[in-house]
């Protein structure tokens, strides 16, 4: 359950004993059914149910499998940029051949219109439930607002991904066809709009403590914004991102984004919230915690894991005096620069290496001790900030770590796009200085605007949840890519594919050409 957003830990159960009787996921296609025997009548009988219901929705974003935040979001995200590479079986990432049998985007597929079904019940009940005065009229005009939020955000997700992918805006049972085709890119990033001025209308600005992490007016301007953009409406982009003003904004220091004591902190539009406990290798366990930590780590640390590595390149390739570099990569005898992170206390480290308190050393840097091949002795610190996780030794290879999935810092960075794409560049660059004074740089740069604009995003959000979605949504990815590092994107394969499963069930999907 979304824990983090209840303080009264009966909703927590009643939130799970809901989704579990009232929601299974289909496997068989893409969105939920009911079981009998629990009506609507009775899940939106109260506000404690109602909104039970409604943090079912949010569950989506920590499903089970683990793989959903990993293999599914963290990977293409990072991967496809050149900026990090996968060591183990998932190396075609950085080919661009994702096999449309890869199991984690089925799951992605499956998981994402799982959540889209929740909001779709939930749509359908809530308004009827507060004209019955079963739910408070402004508890349920806000539940409403946020299932309008995480149904966009989920489309955002799928489409990003995806491109065109089937538009469900009813719950099973209902008009939907169940062999529904896919909709266009387009169409549901224009849906995708829909809710979230829905959302908008509905949402406060702000919770107080008990609530920190429910999805805000705010949440919904960044992803409306977003969308916009996916459309090449860019004027009402700007619109949207500069709402945000005076509501949202920067930490001082960009170190204090990831750190783990800074939870829903004041830059952080959308984060998934992750429970505070420990979890060990029961892979079947549902703790609502994350082990992307244990695959970001080296794995001379975490005696396993260390699956996802950076690159030299992207070392490289930060200004001196840039502050992000510290918070996004760790090269070889380099200190960790979280005071939390004590490299000298891991127990592999204190066993194999004579604790040593930096990662590797320069002559000898850490490339694994498992024999798989591509490590360049480099590794994210952006998700290496819990100092309770050790990795697959134990007895924790899994944390709780928050996860942001949208920041005012990428906001910032989308509106000078904006400006770039309706002729203002010097509007572009105020923004661009905007996120470059707080990474401690004071030159302005020269060149191509939009280069300039897909450096600053490749430095601000690497190692996050959007990059790589961020850089096709600019239409330049192909020859940043080819520019960059040489890398020529098979035709079509900027998209990935649409799971094979799902067109084995549904004959009316198509896949995406190239696959």
């Amino acid at each position: 359950m979304y824990r983090k957003m209840k303080k009264i830990s009966v909703l927590v159960v009643l939130g799970a004993a809901v989704t579990a009787l009232l929601y299974s996921c289909s496997d068989s296609f893409l969105q939920d059914e009911k079981y009998d025997g629990l009506g609507d009548e009775l899940v939106f009988a109260s506000d404690e149910t109602a909104s039970a219901a409604v943090i079912g929705v949010y569950d989506t974003f920590q499903a089970s499998p683990a793989e959903y935040l990993t293999k599914a979001v963290f990977y293409p995200a990072n991967f496809l940029t050149q900026d990090y590479l996968n060591i183990g079986s998932d190396t075609f990432f950085q080919t661009f051949e994702i096999p449309a049998t890869f199991g984690a985007f089925n799951n992605f597929w499956i998981i994402n219109y799982k959540g889209i079904g929740r909001a779709n019940s939930a749509l359908q009940n809530l308004q009827p439930a507060v004209d019955a005065g079963n739910v408070s009229a402004e508890l349920g005009d806000r539940l409403i607002g946020e299932c309008y939020a995480l149904r966009g955000i989920l489309y955002t997700l799928q489409a990003s991904n995806f491109g065109g992918v089937p538009l469900v805006l009813e719950p099973a049972g209902g008009s939907t066809d169940a062999f529904a085709p896919r909709n266009t890119q387009e169409e549901v990033f224009t849906q995708v709009t829909l809710d979230m001025e829905e959302a908008i209308k509905r949402l406060p600005w702000s919770y107080d403590e008990a609530n920190k992490g429910r999805l805000t007016k705010a949440t919904a301007y960044g992803y409306l914004g977003g969308a916009y953009m996916w459309l090449g409406q860019y004027d009402k982009a700007i619109a949207a991102f500069e709402a945000l003003e005076g509501h949202v904004e920067l930490e001082e220091d960009f170190f204090d984004i990831h750190a783990y004591s800074n939870k829903n902190g004041k830059e952080s539009l959308f984060e998934i919230q992750m429970y505070d406990g420990a979890g060990d290798l029961s892979w079947g366990h549902n703790d609502n915690v994350t082990f992307l930590q244990s695959f970001c780590m080296p794995n001379e640390i975490a005696n396993g894991g260390g699956y996802t590595a950076a690159t030299k390149v992207l070392y490289d390739s930060f200004e001196e005096g840039d502050e992000r570099k510290r918070a996004t990569i760790i090269g070889p005898g380099e200190t960790h620069p979280d005071p939390l992170i004590n490299i000298k206390d891991y127990p592999n480290v204190q066993e194999n290496f004579g604790g040593i308190n930096t990662c590797g050393t320069v002559e000898n840097p850490w490339l694994g001790t498992d024999g798989l091949q591509g490590r360049q002795g480099y590794y994210d610190v952006k998700a290496w900030r819990n100092p309770n996780v050790d990795g697959w030794s134990g007895p924790n290879i899994f944390g709780g770590q928050n996860l942001i999935f949208l920041r005012y810092g990428e906001v910032l960075l989308s509106l000078a796009e904006s400006y770039h794409k309706i002729g203002n560049d010097a509007k572009a660059m105020e923004y661009v200085m905007k996120i470059r004074n707080r990474a401690g740089l004071t030159t302005t740069p020269t060149g191509d605007m939009m280069d300039i604009i897909m450096q600053e995003y490749r430095h601000e959000i690497s190692g996050e949840f959007s990059l790589w979605w961020v850089l096709r949504r600019t239409g330049e990815h192909v020859r940043y890519l080819k520019e960059t590092f040489g890398v020529t994107i098979p035709n079509g394969k900027d998209l990935m594919p649409i799971p094979q499963e799902q067109i084995d069930i549904n004959p009316n999907l198509t896949q995406n050409p190239g696959y």
